[in-house]
Parts: C-alpha cells; structure tokens; sequence
C-alpha cells in the first residue's frame, strides 16, 4: 500500500477486545479457540490497561470485513471512544491482507492500535506494523490451504454418503453414517408431524425439551424443520449434494406441510400463534397483516376484541388498522359465510365451477414458482460454495443478495397456495363444513382453528367505514 500507518501513543488506555469465531460450514478451523479462551488471553495482555467492552463476531469468516463487529468498532472508533483493539492474534482480525491493512489505516488514522495476545504485535510501532503485515499475509495464505483442504474432505465425505458437520437432534452416528437416536428419534419424529397438523411451536418446543432434559427455544426448532437432512439428504451450504444417504425422519407431504407453515408463520411471533382462539392463523387485515386477539376490560367484563398488530408501526407503511371489532361478531359473521358457501356449493353448479378452477389455477402457479425456485436455490448454493472456497471475489459474489431475495419472495407466494393434494372436492368441501357447523359449539379454539383450515384460506376484516357499520359487512372470507 502506498500508505504507511501512522504512530499512537504508547500503551493506549482504553481497550476494546475482538473476538471472532469461524465455524464455516458447520465446523470450527484448526486453529479454533472458544470466546472464552480468547477473552482471557488477550485481558492478560492488556492488564492495566481499562477494558470498555467485547465485541464479537461468532461463525463469520475472517475473508471480508463486512461484519456487524467490525462496523461496531468502527463506530467507536469514530465516537472516540477506544484507543486499542485487542486481537486473540492477527488471524482473528481477519485472513484478507488488502482488506486488513486499509482497515488498519482506518484505525491508525482515528488514533487507534491492534494489541495481539499471543504474536505480542502492537502497531504503534514501525516494528509491530511490520512484523503484522507479513503475519497477514500467512493468515491469507493458510486461509486459502484450509478452505481446499476442506472442500476435499466435503468431497470425499459426500462421496461415500456421509453427513458433515454437527449430528443432528434425533439422530446418531454409527460408522460415518447417521442412524436414528432410538430415545430422541420418536420424539423427533413426532415434532415434524404436529407441526405440519398445526400443533404451537411452543408446545412442540417443550415437548422436545422434556424429552431430552434441556431448555429449547422455538427459533432452534424452527431452524431444524428447515433442515433436509431429515428427509435423508445431505447437504452444503443448503445445497442437496446426496439424497437418501440415511433414513429420513419426515416423508415427502409432511416435509411440505411444514415449510408451507414456517413461512406462513414467518415474522410473526410464537405467542400470537398460540390456539387460543379459532381465527389464529387465518384472520388478516386489507393491507395483509395478521389480526392479534385483544382482551380488554369494559364495565360488563372482559371482552375479547380483534387488532392488527401493525396499524401502529411505521414499518407496515401506514397500515389503518381495523379498529376493534368484537371477536365473537366476527366469528359469527365468518360461520354465517361458511353456511352461505355450502349451500352455493350444494346447489349452484357455477360455484362448483368456480371451485375447481382456483384448484386448477393453483396447480398450474405451483408448478412455475417451484421450478424457478428450485433452479435460484440451487444458482445461490453454487455461488456460497464458491465464495466459501475464495473462488468468486466480493463483488462477484453480491448477486447473491438479489437471487436470495428472490427466493424469499417466491417462498412466499408458494406458502400462499394450497398444494393440488390438499384441496377438497366441491362435495368434501361442503362435507367437512356442515361438519364444522355441527362441533362447533363444544370444540376448543385449536380443534375450530383445525376444523377451519381444510375450508377456509383467510378471513379479511377491514375497518368500518361508517359508524356502526354491521361486522358482517366488515367480513371477508376467502375458501380454498
């Protein structure tokens, strides 16, 4: 670089440590060292010095510097806020010698130096400044052998159809092969299959949790329905590689039904999922936000009301609510549409008609969004591969965000169809809702929430647009 790095005072007093951990592609390097070990070597190394906080990087790779800890640091920097950054060693920092070095002089320039713990490199020296460019530049370069290294061993591993990486819940490893845990496995098993029936994530959650003797969160079970390996697949960076490489926890139906719910449940939180009453799920507002019960308490007691969640937010783009409509009017207007379409379905052959060409629409819009799906997921798995392996540059490889939004959007669209295999008949339809109609009264809000859903797709609630507008006229309700 045409730059050199500019002196700053001897033995800062302020000192930030960095911490960062690669686990690229499930594993951690061999030079892998827990936060923990790190934050202890380098307090030693800063002793007298005053320690104003941590900052961490866990599971990002040291090739770029696009990290929220780097950009943490920088903030400080610029706030004036440290005079050091403390490194568990150089390679930490990061495995990029351009990068690295104007990151440096960015720091240097802000009169701020890199301790490291174990070379004992300060920059505030011209030695130091030497001796870390050229530590740098072996970081870069056992980078690159370990990232080849490791894309031999991905080789030979998926050749032999062997899983890499972590075991995952519900399962065991018996000879380089995964076998199903026969304690956890069940219990697994079981998971996939209430999801997909629509049973609560934190319910599955504890269930999971008893059964092993260990907290979960419902975001770690999200994060394993999202996993082909229970299918008996084996994949890198969420590229299939081998299929049916063990036996499966999850067939083919259950699989999609849990995908569809993952990303019809996307955004929201588990509480406002839990069953607690019969529209969960189904009931939004125009604008496309789910409705969120509302208890509040009136001179004749508590009653139940329904809200859109994000009338209020900026981030719903002046979303207008709609307003507070009594839950129970609101059901009630739904049963009444629920009674109207049977006797359509019964009786008028153009609502027959009608019914059967959404199914067949549907169909058609599945087929095209899954095919282009698939070829994005598998352009996105090819470039993170890439990338991975120091093969594509950064700017390369920003294409990559473009094709991932993609694919949000199309799962999306995906999630709001209902699959060909799971549409009724006509005739089921109207059967299953004279059914409904009937238990009704004495089912709980899960048992109506699951008696709905082969029936109704959503129930949309707009605002009343005059005073005391009836609720009936505010209800929408949309079948599949």
């Amino acid at each position: 670089m045409g730059r050199r790095l500019a002196a700053v005072a001897d033995r800062p007093g302020r000192v930030v440590l960095y911490v960062r951990v690669s686990a690229l592609m499930g594993r951690g390097g061999d030079d892998f060292h827990s936060p923990d070990v790190q934050a202890a070597a380098m307090r030693r190394a800063t002793v007298g010095m005053r320690e104003v906080g941590v900052v961490q990087d866990i599971d990002r790779t040291g090739r770029h510097f696009s990290r929220e800890g780097i950009d943490k640091i920088r903030a400080m920097a610029e706030a004036k806020q440290i005079d050091a950054v403390a490194v568990y060693d150089v390679s930490r920092l990061g495995r990029n010698v351009r990068e690295s070095l104007t990151f440096l002089t960015w720091l240097a320039d802000h009169g701020v130096t890199i301790l490291s713990a174990c070379e004992q490199v300060d920059t505030s020296t011209p030695a130091g400044r030497l001796m870390l460019t050229n530590m740098l530049a072996i970081a870069e370069y056992r980078s690159d052998e370990i990232g080849r290294n490791w894309a031999a061993t991905i080789a030979r591993r998926q050749a032999r159809g062997q899983h890499h990486g972590q075991i995952p819940l519900g399962y065991t490893r018996t000879e380089g092969r995964l076998v199903k845990d026969p304690v956890i496995g069940p219990v697994i098993e079981k998971a996939w299959k209430d999801y997909a029936a629509g049973m609560s994530i934190r319910r599955i959650t504890g269930n999971i949790a008893a059964a092993r003797g260990r907290a979960m969160i419902p975001a770690n079970v999200k994060s394993m329905f999202r996993r082909q390996v229970y299918r008996g697949h084996i994949e890198v960076d969420g590229e299939v590689v081998t299929t049916d490489a063990h036996e499966p926890m999850v067939d083919d139906d259950t699989w999609d039904a849990v995908q569809r719910r993952l990303l019809r449940d996307a955004g929201t939180p588990a509480r406002n999922l839990e069953m607690t009453w019969a529209l969960v799920g189904l009931a939004y507002c125009p604008d496309g936000h789910r409705l969120q019960r509302n208890p509040r308490k009136t001179p004749d007691g508590l009653v139940e009301r329904l809200i859109c969640g994000m009338s209020s937010s900026r981030a719903a783009g002046g979303c207008p609510g709609i307003g507070a409509p009594r839950m129970d009017l609101v059901e009630e207007a739904m049963l009444d549409e629920v009674r109207s379409h049977i006797s359509r379905l019964r009786t008028e052959d153009a609502a027959r008609a009608e019914h059967l060409a959404r199914a067949a629409s549907a169909t058609v819009d599945e087929k095209s969004l899954t095919r282009r799906l698939n070829q994005v997921t598998e352009a996105i798995g090819k470039m993170a591969k890439a990338w991975a392996l120091g093969d594509l540059t950064e700017d390369e490889y920003a294409p990559v965000a473009e094709l991932r939004a993609e694919a949000d959007s199309l799962r999306v669209r995906l999630a709001a169809i209902t699959p060909a295999t799971a549409r009724p008949s006509p005739e089921q339809q109207a059967t299953a809702a004279e059914v409904l109609l009937e238990l009704w009264p004495a089912a709980t809000p899960e048992e109506r929430n699951r008696l709905l859903r082969p029936i109704v797709d959503r129930v949309v609630v707009r605002k009343a647009k005059r005073w005391r507008e009836p609720v009936e006229d505010c209800v929408d309700v949309q079948f599949l």
